[in-house]
């Protein structure tokens, strides 16, 4: 499939993780050599000679309850039109319902689908409303998605055990964990006296529960610190505003920041002293391993998925009760030497996470189904 046109799909852009891989996956295979032609609703922001944008249309706004089933449709026609057209071999998507999308669309052509997942959507359901609807749907196109992918890739062992249970389908997965690509910044060390300035990298929403950190923070206002907060809120239903009341609530609404998106945190994280993460659900956080690579020592929570990236006990916290991390922010803050203990910590998770994961990407949409040696570092890395 070498130089081959490959085709993919996504509706419009978001700022987070999950487009930063996106096209970072789509200009690895363009710089390759690859022409890639994407469908969606409208330019999505890179720029690229070998990537090409087909634009539809659409005639409902987000907030019509039909807009998925009119994307998915105009979607589909489309991508069929071009895959005949551009005699596509190949089609990379980022979750199963674009996978599901692909696979319907091309039928009878037999592309080589791959599809990247970057989180359990039927988990994820679990906290929106009309849990089991969403569910039931999502179990469904999960189920299509993974019958039409060759192959598909999960960040993390834990999901990919969930998902395998679920589909059945064992033989097509494999472990594509988030790289490590950032280098490291003179943050600065935490000195005696000086206010610890806290900081989190993260959409915010319910399954993030930073809640859980502004409960931890309410215990240590005797304290010096101050938290910031950056990222933007994609919850649907507040949770941004929620934060803010109970900030005001616990009276430390002073020293929490609401920084919004920023496209160079870095600029931020160089000035701070401790990275926080409290999600109860993730992928392979992009956020938190551009921390570790920028060398801020790291305190997230005790979930499978994080516990194949840190390790060592010292460096997780229960996501369910804030009275872990309030101890664990009171020791980073008074006890001399926690500061340096959890750096080294830090350092010592970050090895198995530098590799070439573009390379991994061309790779697969080449043809080449050989993740072993990565699949094989990453077991050895989980296990220790």
């Amino acid at each position: 499939m070498n130089n081959t046109t490959v085709l993919s799909v996504y509706y419009r852009h978001k700022p987070g993780g999950f487009t930063h891989r996106l096209y970072r996956a789509w200009q690895a295979l363009a710089a390759a050599g690859h022409p890639l032609v994407y469908v969606a609703t409208e330019p999505l922001p890179l720029q690229h000679p070998n990537i090409r944008p087909v634009i539809i249309r659409m005639r409902l706004s987000e907030r019509n309850p039909l807009y998925w089933l009119e994307f998915f449709l105009r979607a589909a026609i489309r991508l069929r039109q071009l895959a005949v057209r551009e005699q596509a071999a190949g089609c990379l998507v980022f979750s199963f319902f674009y996978a599901a999308l692909a696979g319907l669309a091309t039928l009878g052509l037999k592309p080589r689908i791959i599809t990247l997942v970057r989180g359990d959507d039927v988990f994820d359901a679990g906290f929106k409303s009309h849990v089991g609807l969403r569910q039931g749907a999502h179990r469904l196109i999960e189920q299509l998605g993974a019958r039409f992918s060759s192959r598909i890739l999960t960040t993390n062992r834990s999901m990919q055990e969930a998902i395998m249970a679920r589909t059945g389908m064992h033989d097509k997965f494999a472990t594509l964990p988030n790289d490590i690509t950032t280098r490291p910044l003179p943050v600065p060390a935490l000195e005696p006296g000086q206010t610890a300035r806290l900081v989190t990298v993260s959409v915010l929403n319910e399954r993030k529960n930073i809640h859980r950190v502004l409960e931890a923070l309410a215990q240590l206002k005797h304290l010096k610190w101050e938290y910031q907060l950056i990222g933007t809120d994609t919850s649907m239903t507040g949770y941004e505003a929620r934060l803010k009341r109970l900030a005001r609530t616990f009276g430390i609404e002073s020293r929490v920041r609401f920084m919004g998106w920023q496209d160079n945190a870095a600029d931020l994280l160089k000035d701070c002293h401790l990275f926080l993460l409290p999600t109860l659900m993730e992928g392979s956080p992009n956020a938190l391993l551009e921390a570790m690579g920028h060398g801020l020592p790291c305190l997230a929570s005790r979930i499978p998925e994080i516990g194949e990236i840190l390790q060592d006990q010292t460096l997780l916290f229960d996501p369910q009760d804030s009275r872990e991390l309030t101890q664990k922010l009171e020791q980073f803050m008074t006890r001399p030497g926690q500061a340096e203990l959890l750096l080294h910590k830090t350092r010592q998770q970050a090895s198995p996470y530098r590799f070439d994961w573009d390379r991994e990407i061309v790779r697969l949409i080449g043809g080449d189904n050989r993740l072993s040696d990565l699949d094989n570092a990453m077991e050895q890395t989980v296990s220790r």
